[in-house]
């Protein structure tokens, strides 16, 4: 019994003694390094995670700039298959020659030969003043009204140009000096330039006019009777106190036998899409100039746009499939809006173009084929006959191949135009029905009684006039003007409305026209806001026909596109917001009753519009960019949540380690009292 007590007591001496001997005074652990492991293990699970998805983050941010990088280029190549000037390129062959160079050879130019032969060179006229003794000497005050128009061979008979803006010029104390009268007649604008020449001590005031026989000067003075001189100025049928130096010519030249005259020397509008200037003139040379379809421009633009394709593929696959140099999937493998694009783009390069309705439509119809990887082919002297490969496409139906890439619209009926679209606008067919005719304000005058000619000579003939809304100031035709014809006479009145100040800052222009023996005025503008009228006549307007009075209002056109209400806004149709035809603008000539209208953005407008979608700045791609990047706030949020989390978990664990070691203490002071105390107890000390 006493032997079994004291084996357990020996015992557990001997594991008290172990305790203490491995306790010692303290624990011997190194609790911050244990509490840093233990919260790192605890932590580093969420945080790779975090990470990991933080990395996948900010690749798919790096990569969707690749990929915007990628469209841009795709978008490059499209657009220049959309400009219409790749299809209707041309080339020009001329001879060397001294009589004219080529300035321009426009896209829309006419293929064809065209034989040119100059006859007359283009001038200007040129009247000079008498002799003023300084730049400062004074021109008398009034107004100088100045017009545009043709002087017979002996200068003594004027017909206005009523087509040409002239001007009415006020000299007054502001500007009474010859230098002031330069400056004047140049601030007008309207095409005559006036200089000082000097001559022998004294000075002349030159003007010149632009080019041509219809750009002639005429001048009338009004004085003021308290500083009298401008009179000095008329050059009119009545008075011409000005020297002729140089009469205005025109330019004329014969092209494939017709003889065409031009005002200006640079020839813009003899051969549609082609210019060129006129430097002298000969009766013996005639100039062969050649122009030919430059087909090569808009082929090589096709073949760079595959290339471009092809590329572009390349490259986004990489970004949303398997890429072999790295051998993992991209980042943006499973991203729905980067497959949405892939396959976008596929779809557009194999459906036909909406809005043609031939069945030449597509990139196959002109042996551009899809292969089975995705890439895009061009098929070269093709076999099967019954596929048309592209270099026939290309020799033999290349307008055809013009339709598939460029935007087209086209109209039945040639009074309805289809002038803009937008992006809005769906391709297709809409049928145009005209409800309400557009119009333009009219006034028809009574019959005048009075046969020609007609001689202003003591006659009141004054009146002040409105034209849309504008109000003239007083006009008077000419004293001691003779008018040959109505014609003339319709000439004079719109001539002298069209220089009224207030008319010609509103930017608005009457047409007077003589018929049926009644002069007939019509503003130029159409819709409701046409108006025309005389709201004071002279005594003696009614020899012409005139009387205060306004004429018939312009109206809006009305209909429908595509059956339902469009709006109207003079001769402008709009198709309704909402329409499928929506963004398309027509203009609708007088008389049009209905008509069937047709557009097709094309393929490389069906392309441009979907990337555009992609990339525009508040985009699809910008938008999911901007939800990464909200994603990588939380993420970094999170981290910083998990911080904390692991900061409060360690401070837990060295509270814990901090009790353990005041445990650990105690036990130690424990061991002190325990050490040797089997020695003292009685029945176990090793004494007996």
């Amino acid at each position: 019994m006493v032997s079994g007590t004291t084996s357990t007591t020996n015992s557990n001496a001997a594991t008290g003694s172990s305790i203490i001997s491995a306790l010692g005074t303290g624990s011997g652990i190194d609790s911050n390094k244990l509490a840093d492991q233990l919260t790192e293990a605890n932590k580093t699970v969420q945080a790779q995670r975090l990470t990991t998805k933080k990395t996948l983050l900010e690749t798919q941010i790096s990569d969707y700039g690749l990929m915007r990088s990628s469209l841009s280029k795709l978008e490059t190549a499209a657009a220049a298959l959309g400009s219409a000037d790749t299809f209707n390129a041309k080339a020009l062959s001329i001879p060397d020659t001294k009589l004219i160079s080529i300035t321009k050879l426009d896209a829309k130019a006419s293929a064809g030969s065209y034989q040119l032969k100059v006859e007359q060179v283009a001038q200007s006229q040129s009247i000079s003043s008498g002799s003023f003794a300084s730049l400062t000497s004074t021109v008398g005050k009034g107004t100088l009204t100045i017009r545009l128009g043709e002087w017979n061979a002996a200068v003594n008979d004027f017909e206005v140009d009523p087509t040409k803006t002239g001007a009415s010029i006020v000299i007054d104390d502001t500007n009474n000096s010859l230098t002031g009268l330069r400056d004047a007649i140049n601030k007008a604008n309207i095409g005559v330039t006036a200089s000082i020449v000097s001559d022998g001590g004294s000075y002349k005031l030159l003007m010149t006019a632009k080019s041509g026989g219809k750009n002639e000067i005429e001048i009338t003075a009004a004085e003021d009777g308290s500083a009298p001189g401008l009179a000095s100025f008329n050059f009119n049928e009545t008075t011409r106190n000005l020297t002729q130096q140089q009469e205005g010519l025109d330019a004329k030249v014969r092209v494939n036998g017709l003889l065409v005259s031009r005002e200006s020397n640079q020839i813009t509008d003899v051969v549609e899409g082609l210019e060129f200037d006129v430097f002298a003139n000969s009766m013996t040379e005639t100039i062969s100039v050649t122009i030919t379809e430059d087909k090569a421009t808009a082929e090589k633009v096709i073949r760079d746009f595959v290339t471009a394709y092809n590329t572009f593929k390349t490259e986004v696959e990489k970004l949303v499939g398997f890429d072999a140099e790295t051998k993992d999937f991209g980042s943006l493998h499973n991203d729905s809006l980067a497959k949405n694009l892939m396959k976008g783009v596929r779809n557009v390069l194999t459906t036909s173009v909406p809005g043609l309705t031939n069945d030449f439509n597509s990139l196959s119809s002109m042996g551009i084929r899809t292969k089975l990887d995705g890439s895009l082919e061009i098929v070269e002297n093709q076999k099967d006959q019954e596929n048309m490969d592209f270099r026939a496409a290309i020799d033999k139906r290349f307008d055809l191949v013009r339709d598939v890439f460029v935007a087209k619209t086209s109209s039945s009926d040639t009074d309805i135009a289809v002038t803009k679209f937008s992006a809005k606008s769906q391709p297709g067919t809409y049928d145009v029905v005209i409800t309400q005719q557009p119009s333009k304000g009219t006034l028809t005058a009574g019959n005048i009684p009075l046969t020609f000619p007609i001689d202003t000579t003591g006659k009141d003939y004054s009146f002040t006039f409105a034209l849309d809304g504008v109000s003239t100031s007083s006009i008077t035709l000419p004293a001691g003007k003779v008018y040959n014809s109505g014609t003339a006479l319709a000439a004079e009145f719109q001539s002298l409305i069209n220089i009224d100040p207030n008319i010609s800052a509103a930017k608005t222009n009457v047409a007077v026209s003589f018929v049926a023996n009644k002069l007939v005025f019509i503003s130029d503008a159409y819709g409701t806001s046409s108006k025309v009228g005389f709201t004071a006549v002279g005594a003696d307007m009614a020899d012409l026909g005139i009387a205060v009075g306004a004429g018939t209002n312009g109206s809006d056109v009305g209909g429908t596109v595509g059956g339902v209400a469009a709006f109207g806004f003079g001769n402008v149709l709009l198709p309704a917001i909402g329409n499928k035809a929506e963004g398309l603008s027509m203009t609708v000539q007088p008389g049009t009753t209905s008509g069937t209208i047709t557009f097709s953005r094309g393929f490389a407008g069906g392309m441009t519009s979907l990337v555009n979608d992609f990339l525009k700045t508040s985009g699809l791609i910008k938008e999911r960019e901007t939800n990464i990047g909200k994603d990588i706030v939380k993420v970094d949020k999170d981290e910083e949540a998990l911080n904390r989390r692991s900061d409060a978990y360690r401070a837990r664990l060295m509270s814990q380690f901090q009790a353990m070691e005041s445990i650990v203490r105690s036990l130690n002071s424990t061991g002190d009292f325990l050490d040797g105390i089997l020695d003292r107890l009685p029945f176990t000390s090793r004494n007996n």
